[in-house]
């Protein structure tokens, strides 16, 4: 699916010895109803089996309203670079930015359907001692199984299997559940923090030349949260229908 026009134009000849345009092959392809998009791009490492062991057992066993969702990303001064600019006609758009990411921040969210339960950022990246604090915290806002937000569901990142933070999930009550592995296209926080990094394009600037010649960066950290809680149950609903927990 991602062959060029010179490409197919090369197979037609070869292997059906048919020559012709690129062009003509192009109207081809928009007579059958083929476009050019976006290439979404699924793992080969996949499991499938793994994949439908995990559909069923959410399915089988909770309920959307259970599920909290929790994994961090990280922001720096390019993720408030907006992609496109106006410019006049035959003019290329151009803006002076900075080419070094500078400081680095991470935002670690937990997502439940009525949007974010908690969230931290902390400058650079989560370490154990750190996630294990935000795990603890995040208990305080959920219920004991089988209340609502009585599930908590992550990745495998090996930071979020140490057996101290799984204990400490199970003796306050609730449950863990892992992904399977290479599937985020079943974590809906990957769609809470796609809007998040629109956010902050569209309302602020951690890109400003004072975010790294300051020690005082309370500005990073207040615009990072403010983007995090503008998921509402809004979006959430359809993150989950989108994830097809819903």
């Amino acid at each position: 699916p991602d062959a060029y026009l010179d490409e197919m134009q090369e197979l037609l000849e070869t292997r059906q010895g048919v020559a012709v345009s690129k062009s003509s092959v192009w109207r081809a392809l928009m007579r059958s109803g083929y476009t050019m998009k976006k290439l979404t791009r699924d793992a080969l490492e996949r499991n499938e089996m793994k994949r439908a062991l995990y559909r069923e057992k959410c399915g089988y066993e909770y309920t959307p309203e259970q599920l909290v969702f929790v994994d961090e990303s990280s922001f720096d001064r390019q993720t408030s670079i907006r992609g496109k600019a106006w410019a006049i006609s035959g003019h290329r758009a151009v803006r002076n930015t900075f080419f070094v990411r500078g400081r680095r921040y991470s935002l670690l969210p937990a997502l439940s359907l009525s949007g974010v339960l908690v969230a931290k950022v902390v400058e650079g990246s989560f370490t154990s001692h750190r996630f294990h604090e935000f795990i603890s915290h995040l208990l305080d806002h959920m219920q004991p199984f089988p209340l609502p937000n009585s599930v908590i569901i992550m990745d495998n990142a090996r930071i979020h299997k140490k057996p101290e933070i799984l204990e400490m999930i199970h003796d306050r009550g609730m449950r863990v559940l892992f992904l399977p592995p290479y599937s985020p296209d079943y974590n809906p926080i990957e769609l809470a923090f796609s809007s998040i990094k629109a956010y902050v394009r569209r309302h602020g600037e951690l890109g400003r030349q004072d975010v790294d010649q300051k020690a005082d960066d309370t500005y990073v950290y207040l615009h990072l949260y403010d983007a995090a809680f503008s998921i509402t149950d809004r979006h959430t609903l359809g993150y989950f229908h989108h994830c097809r927990y819903i």
